[in-house]
């Protein structure tokens, strides 16, 4: 907070830049829906076995869940790099850890 007073009162722009978050929430909410099914379908492989399930369908599930959270990484990513270039802060649980994961 005192970065963005001091950045406030040293600059001759002081505008409110807003970023909406509403795509964000939207894509933390599937996210988290495709862990769900991720979870289920990993149930169903312990319970019944590999051999039950064809290896390419679950290798295509898979590769999958991986493309969409690496979509919404490099989403969050990118947001992050944006904020800070405008010397916005975020606040956002566990977002300041994105970097090193």
């Amino acid at each position: 907070m005192g970065e963005y007073a001091r950045a406030v009162l040293t600059s001759d722009d002081v505008s409110i830049k807003v970023i909406d978050t509403q795509p964000l929430k939207k894509a933390a909410h599937e996210l988290a829906k495709q862990g769900t099914n991720l979870n289920q379908f990993m149930k169903f492989l312990n319970t019944y076995g590999v051999n039950v399930f064809d290896p390419e369908e679950a290798k295509l599930v898979l590769q999958k869940e991986v493309s969409s959270f690496s979509k919404l990484m490099e989403a969050l990513a990118a947001l992050r790099r944006e904020a800070d270039r405008n010397n916005i802060h975020l606040q956002i649980e566990d977002f300041d850890n994105l970097d090193n994961e």
